[in-house]
């Protein structure tokens, strides 16, 4: 009888282990995996079935309603998403949930509508009386899909009547101390083409609205004429333009300084009196472009101060004002501002 030493046979149970853990966790893992494999295709079969079974379920849809009726505009929107209670195949409901739904094209003038007010300004209709219709626009080839209801039962219409009006069109030049080269500047008014245009929309609107600004014009160191095209901005989301462009000239010029000597008028001044002033005539520098040099002389600047300015407080001095001068005149400055003055019957 041969005696095996125990602490030999600890020594090779431990040393085994970890191949016997081993070899039974890969066999846990085959298992696991015939499994995981069984019931995946299992799923995957109950799922496929399932898809085949037509189902009743929402779907919320973004909506473009089309075809208003004519000259009138819609003054507050109607829903812009419709949900819609539908009977398909999964097939089909699994496809529009994932996919972006395009919006429905609602053609509002194709439905009859029922008025709220005597003037029809408030239209409603019930979408009841629209599942037809947008069914079909819903549908796909080989898709059978039905709306069985949709929500809100009814959808109002606030429209406003539209009219047009002509308004003046204006240049947006932002101005900056860079918008020149060195000793350029503008060389009168930025002329645009057309400078007027006729809008279309609510007369509540319509009202306000005086000029149309052009988007931003931004000048850089510019050293002559600019001509752009540049679109007209839009604020107004319910104002049509027949127009999205205009051509703006801006004349820039090379500048130089001028200047005259005037004499001072008066105005106001009542039959018995007049007045004399101390000085007589002031000095005028201004700054102007070499095109527009000679369109300027003594003659066509009218200096003045007003009789009614006087004020039997204050000191014997009126302040001298200039006559409106031309837009190409720029930074003018005048000496002396105050004058003093004797009133005399």
């Amino acid at each position: 009888m041969i005696k095996t030493d125990s602490s030999s046979s600890k020594f090779i149970f431990w040393k085994q282990l970890p191949n016997r853990i081993a070899r039974k966790l890969m066999l846990l893992r085959k298992q696991y995996l015939i499994f995981s494999f069984f019931l995946a295709v299992s799923t995957l079969g109950w799922y496929i079935r399932a898809l085949n079974e037509f189902y009743i379920t929402e779907l919320e849809y973004p909506v473009r309603y089309v075809n208003l009726p004519p000259n009138r505009i819609l003054s507050q929107s109607p829903p812009e998403h419709l949900t819609l209670r539908i009977r398909a195949d999964g097939y089909t409901i699994l496809a529009y949930k994932l996919r972006i739904k395009r919006a429905l094209r609602f053609d509002v003038n194709s439905f009859s509508m029922y008025s709220l007010t005597p003037d029809s300004t408030s239209l409603y209709l019930l979408t009841k009386f629209t599942y037809d219709k947008l069914t079909s626009e819903i549908s796909e080839p080989n898709k059978d899909i039905k709306i069985l209801g949709i929500a809100p039962d009814s959808l109002f219409f606030n429209f406003t009547r539209v009219r047009k009006k002509k308004v003046s069109v204006q240049e947006n030049i932002k101005y900056s101390p860079t918008m020149y080269a060195r000793q350029y500047m503008l060389s009168g008014r930025p002329k645009i083409e057309p400078d007027s245009i006729e809008i279309t929309g609510p007369t509540f609107m319509l009202d306000t609205i005086k000029t149309i600004l052009t988007e931003e014009i931004i000048l850089k160191n510019e050293d002559d004429t600019v001509i752009k095209s540049i679109h007209l901005a839009k604020p107004y989301n319910k104002i049509s333009y027949p127009l999205s462009k205009v051509k703006v000239l801006i004349p820039i010029d090379r500048y130089t300084e001028s200047e005259f000597e005037v004499p001072i008028n008066t105005i106001n001044v009542p039959e018995k009196y007049s007045i004399k002033t101390f000085p007589a005539t002031i000095h005028i520098r201004y700054l102007i472009t070499l095109s527009n040099f000679n369109k300027v002389s003594p003659a066509s600047i009218f200096a003045y101060v007003d009789y009614n300015s006087i004020d039997p407080d204050m000191n014997s001095r009126l302040r001298v004002k200039l006559d409106s001068l031309p837009s190409f005149v720029h930074e003018v400055k005048i000496k002396p501002v105050y004058v003093e003055f004797l009133i005399e019957k």
